[in-house]
């Protein structure tokens, strides 16, 4: 329970609040006059929490608070733009503040599953026991039946193998295979606070089922040349599903990846990504190209897991805390 800085600042990200906001939701509350830079000092660790505060903020995260998940979507469909990696670190900035969190793998290639610690002779293990993506699109079984729980704490796994390749087609003939996943998610809504789909790359039906799911789609870019093609073709796909099936999804922003500032390519695609989406949805700062993700997906880790401070760390918990503030104002206006 939260007594100790890292748990005050995680609280305050969950609730989708900077320092400022933290301060004066806490001084509403217990009548106090704490200010920015007493927060600021508290969550560092350079002065010590008071222990009235502490026993406060103990009783404010219990594990049994009612939850209602926000489905959250990570989308493009060219590969190698760091969509994965994307997908498995903001799943765990998620966690960072206090929430229990599902990844569900959606790509066949089993990257996000092999990049949180299932091997792939574990994952072959799961295939032949009926337990990975495939298995619940294609029968009775729900989603709940085939989710482990990872290493970190806070975050589960719904596996994928490569049965799910055969999926696209399958889901083809049925007329609401664009929908299934949709329907299986509502059995786990109550029991996370965020659901986070690494979709495949490209716009298949598996991918449908996760943008018909989803409440927020997070596109990862890699800045190179003709990126914006790739952007441009996701964002009329999303407009289609948006249309026809799920009026409610939204573009949360665009993430740059693989970002060299000494490259001139990755400047001038970086400030056309900035010209032609900023004023529609938020272009994040750009995660730098660094060996640290390719290493920690080949340990089969999380890289913010192992190293809190990687290149690129801050924009992950930028967009977790966007994420954690639509779904604190969702949540208010539900109650409402």
């Amino acid at each position: 329970m939260p007594h100790g800085g890292d748990d005050m600042r995680q609280l305050r990200e969950r609730r989708g609040e900077n320092q400022t906001q933290f301060a004066d939701w806490l001084n509403d509350q217990l009548g106090r006059s704490y200010t920015k830079a007493k927060i600021s000092r508290w969550e560092s660790g350079a002065e010590r929490i008071p222990q009235q505060l502490a026993d406060f903020l103990a009783g404010q995260t219990p594990d049994d608070r009612p939850r209602s998940a926000t489905f959250l979507a990570v989308a493009n469909q060219k590969g190698g733009v760091g969509k994965t990696a994307t997908a498995v670190n903001l799943a765990y900035a998620l966690t960072e503040g206090g929430a229990r969190v599902l990844l569900i793998d959606c790509d066949s290639q089993s990257n996000a599953t092999v990049h949180v610690g299932v091997g792939n002779a574990s994952i072959v293990e799961l295939e032949r026991c009926r337990k990975t993506l495939y298995f619940v699109l294609r029968s009775d079984d729900p989603l709940s039946s085939v989710i482990l729980p990872t290493g970190e704490r806070g975050l589960d796994l719904a596996p994928a193998g490569l049965s799910l390749a055969d999926a696209d087609v399958e889901l083809a003939a049925d007329s609401t295979g664009g929908l299934v996943l949709r329907e299986k998610l509502d059995e786990v809504r109550s029991s996370y606070d965020f659901v986070v789909m690494d979709c495949a790359p490209n716009l298949g039906l598996v991918t449908a089922n996760a943008l018909s799911a989803a409440e927020l789609v997070i596109v990862p870019v890699q800045t190179e040349a003709l990126a914006l093609l790739g952007v441009k073709r996701l964002v009329d796909t999303i407009t289609r599903i948006r249309r026809r099936v799920n009026p409610g999804l939204r573009i949360a922003g665009i993430i740059p990846t693989m970002y060299n500032e000494r490259l001139t390519q990755d400047r001038a695609t970086l400030q056309e990504l900035r010209e032609s989406y900023a004023e529609q949805v938020p272009v994040f700062p750009p995660i730098p190209r660094a060996t640290v993700y390719g290493k920690a997906a080949a340990a089969g880790m999380i890289t913010l897991a192992g190293d809190p401070n990687a290149p690129g760390a801050e924009t992950f918990r930028e967009v977790a805390r966007q994420i954690r503030a639509y779904a604190a104002k969702r949540e208010t206006a539900h109650v409402a």
